[in-house]
C-alpha cells in the first residue's frame, strides 16, 4: 500500500459530518474512486521482479484498480446504464470475478441496483468461508467498508442476520439486492434485475437457455469466462461479439496485468510451438516464459491466451478467424447456372464473390453428401494463384451424379480460365462414386492423389482426396496456417463461422460441430464447406497439372500378368 493510498484511505475512513455527504457524492460518481478510498480485496498470489509467480506476502490489499479493470468496469458500468449486454474475455487470475462483484456492491450501495449472480452450482455463489464463492466476495468487500457510508451496523450484515440470509443482501433502506442462484434453465424468472452476472459462463451445463431465460429479467446480462471449448454459448458470444459488436466485448488480457505484463514485446509465433498456430501473433512477457515451462499448450491457450483449444475445443484460432473475416469477409452473388451462364437467383446455391475472367487458372475441391438433406454437397473454387475463393456451391439435396454434371458444366463454361479447371474431392463415403461419375460427364481433368508421408510424395493413379486422421490434419492445418500468414483470402461467411464448429476430439481427430445451416436448409451442417475450402487450398499447389489416362494392359500380356497397375498405384 503506498503512502498516497495510505492517506487517502485514512481520511475517508476518519471523515467528518460536513464532509461525509461529499464524499458519498464522489463514491456514487466514480467506481474506480470508491475501491481505491474504501474497497478492499483478498489475493494469494504475486509475482517476483522475475515473473516467476509466488505466494502472497500480503494477502489483504486495498482494490485498487488496474488500468485494465478501469476500462473495464467503464465498459459493464455504461452497458448496464443503456441497457447493453456483455461478455468478457479473460485470462485467468484478472480479478475479473473480484470486479463484478465491486461493480454489484457499488451498484447496492449507491444506486439501489437489482443484481442476480449466477454460477455453475449453489456452492460457488455462497457458501460459508469459501473465498471461491461470489458472496463470500461480497461479504468481504461490505463488511470492510467505512463504517458510516453503510446503511446499517455492519453486524447486521453478516450472514444469517437480519439484512444477510442465504443467497441474498438486502438493502434497509433502498429495497437494493444482490440475489445468486444456481444456473437453471429459469434464470430470474417472475423478477427485474439491473443485471445478471454470469460467472465462469463457459463451465454452465445449459448456458443457452440460461442466457435466453435471462433476457426476460433484465436489459444487461453478462458472461464472465475464460474458454473451455468450441462450440459453447459462450464460445458463440465472443465470436458474435467480435464481429457484430453486440454484446459489448470486455477483454482481460494478461499482458494487461500490472506485474504479469512487464517487458511485454509482441511476437510472431513462426512455428506454432507457443500458440498452437504457426504464424500467430502473441504478446511475451516474462511472467508468459515462466508458464511456457509449467504449462501445456492446451493449459496456456484456454488460460493465457483465453483462446479455446484442446479436447472439445477449437482447430481454427478464433482471433484469426474473426481477424480474417473483418478484412475479407464479404456478401456473395447468390446464381445458378443457366445456359452455361451465371443468372442471379435469389435462392441460388452457388454464391459468387469474385467474376470469371480468361485469364485466371482455377481449382475446383468438392465435399460431396447423398443428397439426402442432412448434410450440404459443398464445392469451391479458387483462383490458384492468388488463393482466393472466387465461388462456392452448397446444396443439401443433390445426388453426386448431378453434382459431377453441375462442377463439370460450370469448369467448361464459366470458369474456364486459362485452361481446364483441376478438379478434386473427397473419396470417402458418398465420394467413391464421383470418378465414374466424371467419367460419364466426360470430364477428366481431376486430381491424383499423392503418396503423403514418402519422400518424393509421388503422384498415384487413385483419383480423389482419402481423409484419414491423418491426412485430415494435414489438410485442416494448411488451411490454418494459410490463414494465419494471410497467404489465402476467404470471403465466405459461412465458411468462416463454420471453421469455427472444428474441434479436437480427445484421440486427436479433428471433427466439426453439428448444427442447423440456416442458409442451404441442411438439417445438420458438417464443416462441408471447409472441408472444400482446405481442398481447394491444397489443389492450389497441383495447377496445370493434367491427369495423365494410365495405360491399359491387354489380358494375358506381361504388363497384366505382372500387374503394373496396381505398382503404380503405389
Amino acid at each position: 500500500m503506498t503512502d498516497a493510498v495510505l492517506a487517502l484511505r485514512r481520511a475517508v475512513l476518519d471523515a467528518k459530518d460536513a464532509d461525509r455527504a461529499d464524499l458519498r457524492a464522489a463514491f456514487a460518481g466514480s467506481f474506480a474512486a470508491w475501491c481505491e478510498a474504501c474497497a478492499w480485496t483478498y489475493r494469494v498470489k504475486e509475482l517476483d521482479e522475475t515473473g516467476r509467480e509466488r505466494p502472497a506476502r500480503m494477502p489483504n490489499v486495498p482494490f485498487t484498480l488496474w488500468p485494465c479493470q478501469v476500462e473495464a468496469a467503464d465498459a459493464v458500468i455504461e452497458s448496464v446504464t443503456n441497457g447493453r449486454d456483455v461478455v468478457i474475455k479473460k485470462s485467468r487470475d484478472m480479478g475479473a470475478s473480484w470486479l463484478m462483484c465491486a461493480i454489484a456492491t457499488w451498484g447496492w450501495m449507491f444506486h439501489g441496483w437489482q443484481t442476480l449472480l449466477v454460477s455453475r452450482v449453489e456452492d460457488l455463489v455462497d457458501r460459508t468461508g469459501d473465498p471461491d464463492s461470489l458472496f463470500w466476495k461480497i461479504d468481504y468487500l461490505v463488511t470492510a467498508q467505512p463504517s458510516w457510508l453503510l446503511p446499517c451496523p455492519s453486524g447486521d450484515l453478516e450472514k444469517g442476520k437480519k439484512w444477510r440470509q442465504h443467497l441474498m443482501l438486502r438493502h434497509p433502506t433502498t429495497g437494493a439486492t444482490i440475489a445468486g442462484q444456481a444456473s437453471t434453465e429459469h434464470i430470474g424468472r417472475g423478477g427485474r434485475r439491473t443485471m445478471v452476472v454470469f460467472d465462469e459462463f463457459a463451465a454452465l451445463d445449459n448456458a443457452a437457455a440460461a442466457w435466453r431465460s435471462a433476457a426476460d429479467c433484465t436489459s444487461c446480462r453478462i458472461a464472465n469466462s475464460t474458454p473451455i471449448g468450441a462450440g459453447t454459448e459462450y464460445a458463440r458470444l465472443v465470436s458474435q461479439a467480435r464481429l457484430h459488436g453486440e454484446p459489448t466485448l470486455v477483454e482481460l488480457m494478461y499482458h494487461a496485468h500490472p506485474e504479469k505484463g512487464r517487458g511485454a514485446e509482441v511476437r510472431i509465433d513462426d512455428d506454432g510451438e507457443v500458440t498452437g498456430f504457426a504464424g500467430a501473433e502473441y504478446t511475451w512477457t516474462p511472467w508468459l516464459q515462466d508458464q511456457l515451462r509449467r504449462r501445456d499448450r492446451i493449459d496456456l491457450c484456454q488460460n493465457v491466451f483465453a483462446e479455446s483449444v484442446g479436447s472439445g475445443a477449437s482447430f481454427f484460432s478464433a482471433h484469426v478467424v474473426s481477424t480474417h473475416r473483418g478484412a475479407h469477409g464479404r456478401e456473395p452473388r447468390r446464381c445458378e447456372v443457366l445456359r452455361g451462364r451465371l443468372e442471379q437467383h435469389p435462392e441460388g446455391r452457388w454464391r459468387v464473390f469474385t467474376e470469371p475472367t480468361r485469364t485466371t487458372e482455377y481449382v475446383v475441391f468438392l465435399d460431396p453428401s447423398y443428397g439426402t438433406g442432412n448434410a450440404n454437397a459443398a464445392a469451391c473454387i479458387m483462383d490458384a494463384e492468388n488463393r482466393e475463393v472466387v465461388a462456392e456451391f452448397v446444396d443439401p439435396n443433390i445426388s453426386t451424379y448431378d453434382l459431377a454434371l453441375e462442377i463439370a458444366q460450370i469448369c467448361r463454361k464459366v470458369y474456364k480460365g486459362r485452361r481446364e479447371p483441376l478438379v478434386g474431392w473427397e473419396i470417402n463415403g458418398p465420394g467413391a462414386n464421383l470418378q465414374h461419375d466424371f467419367e460419364r460427364a466426360q470430364y477428366r481433368t481431376v486430381y491424383r492423389e499423392r503418396q503423403t508421408g514418402t519422400k518424393t510424395e509421388s503422384r498415384t493413379r487413385r483419383v480423389g482426396w482419402n481423409s484419414t486422421k491423418r491426412t485430415k490434419r494435414v489438410l485442416l492445418g494448411g488451411l490454418a496456417r494459410a490463414m494465419a500468414q494471410g497467404e489465402c483470402c476467404i470471403p465466405s461467411e459461412d465458411t468462416l463461422d463454420e471453421m469455427l464448429e472444428y474441434v479436437v476430439l480427445e484421440d486427436g481427430s479433428i471433427e466439426a460441430g453439428s448444427r442447423r445451416d440456416e442458409q442451404s436448409g441442411a438439417r445438420e451442417a458438417h464443416g462441408d464447406r471447409v472441408i472444400a475450402t482446405a481442398g481447394a487450398l491444397m489443389l492450389c499447389d497441383e495447377a496445370g497439372y493434367t491427369a495423365e489416362t494410365p495405360p491399359a494392359y491387354e489380358r494375358e500380356t506381361l504388363g497384366a500378368i505382372l500387374k503394373h497397375d496396381e505398382i503404380q498405384d503405389g
